[in-house]
């Protein structure tokens, strides 16, 4: 028997479509545009129930694999950064090798400080690095104060929070949303007849799409409110019905509003071909909102994955594209996880170690770890000379 593949069509997801309105030889092209609009808006609607639907099986994946991994990989880097430190407290190192430790371990420090904090790992950083961890982090604090005032105007004197770096990152990112100014319009400068006329035009559209909507909406409560319903279960099945209703009409959303005319044979296709034309544009106006506010819940459903697929392909990002990067990062974790244990176990010999650090190379001064550092201490293994 076929197992369902975890990117299989989502039960439940389909959604009703408004069928083609009037001839296909005789379409205006008003009814050529509603049927277009209509159709992007379905092809919008499954795709955010794919990525919700994707959202609950990533989250779970994390739970039950990613996170342990990373929880085991962390405590295995940190047997490393003891084993290191053990090797600095002897007498057994050169001068050279003992500052290719250092370096080491000031770079394997910094990442896992980078993941979480812990007193012990600050005093060895301190112990190794060039700056104490307080100090390195005051300098990224202060750098992020003078980005945020110098190039959106944030009042950073006004921050009260703490310490942290994603907090002050948080703080100053609500600050950018909320504060925004308007951008300024030139002094003296009057609108055109044109761009009067365009806006005019514009909002006599969108009232007339808001009075579309409400049109819509009263029919359906005329046909569905339950307190007019005798029968108890129709009286149910039209609260149902009822609480769809007024979900749409809050939200805007016409094309369910439509649906559901259409599955109470309120409306059919015949009324949908025979709409003046001036209406079927309020419903256009309307349809095209709705498309706008489909594209940003897309943009909120994939932001967070962003990072797993690489900038250059957030354009064409999917849940499968995602779950290929995600099961690419936890085979890399498993391939570091038994390469530390190789090492942890070879290191218990301090000529193994002494030996491996004669392929580690020095980081250069001012070398930028964040751009090109090594993601994991794995020094390259020694020749053999042929004899």
């Amino acid at each position: 028997m076929r197992q369902n593949s975890l990117f299989d069509d989502v039960p439940g997801a389909g959604v009703a479509t408004i069928p083609v309105i009037g001839s296909a030889a005789v379409l205006t092209k008003a009814q050529k545009q509603f049927n277009k609009l209509i159709e992007r808006l379905n092809q919008q609607r499954q795709e955010i129930a794919r990525w919700q639907a994707y959202r609950l099986s990533y989250d779970q994946q994390l739970a039950d694999r990613y996170q342990p991994l990373a929880a085991r990989l962390r405590k295995k880097r940190i047997a490393m950064v003891q084993l290191l430190d053990r090797a600095m407290q002897g007498k057994a190192l050169s001068k050279r090798e003992r500052a290719k430790v250092r370096d080491i371990l000031s770079d394997l420090l910094g990442q896992l400080l980078a993941e979480s904090e812990d007193a012990e790992l600050v005093r060895l950083y301190d112990e190794y690095a060039d700056v104490s961890f307080a100090d390195e982090r005051q300098d990224q604090m202060d750098l992020m104060r003078s980005l945020a005032s110098d190039a959106f105007g944030v009042d950073v004197e006004a921050y009260a929070g703490g310490e942290s770096l994603e907090e002050l990152a948080d703080w100053i990112g609500e600050q950018v949303q909320t504060d925004r100014p308007e951008p300024p319009r030139a002094p003296g400068r009057k609108k055109s007849a044109k761009t009067l006329a365009r806006e005019a035009l514009r909002d006599q559209a969108a009232a007339g799409a808001s009075r579309a909507v409400r049109e819509v909406f009263r029919k359906l409560v005329s046909e569905l409110h339950p307190d007019r319903e005798a029968d108890p279960a129709e009286h149910v099945r039209k609260t149902e019905l009822m609480q769809r209703v007024n979900q749409a009409y809050k939200a805007g959303d016409l094309l369910t509003l439509l649906e559901l005319q259409l599955s109470i044979e309120q409306i059919n296709p015949a009324a949908l071909a025979g709409l003046a034309e001036e209406r079927l544009r309020h419903y256009i106006h309307v349809l095209e909102e709705q498309s706008r506010r489909l594209r940003d819940e897309r943009s909120e459903l994939i932001a967070p994955f962003l990072m797993a697929v690489g900038e250059s392909l957030s354009s064409k990002i999917t849940p499968e594209s995602v779950q290929r990067a995600l099961e690419s990062d936890m085979r890399g974790m498993e391939r570091l996880s038994r390469g530390i244990d190789a090492d942890l176990l070879q290191f218990q010999d301090i000529r193994q170690l002494k030996r491996s650090l004669e392929g580690y190379s020095l980081q250069p001064s001012g070398y930028d770890e964040l751009a090109t550092g090594p993601e994991e201490f794995r020094p390259r293994p020694r020749r053999r000379r042929r004899r």
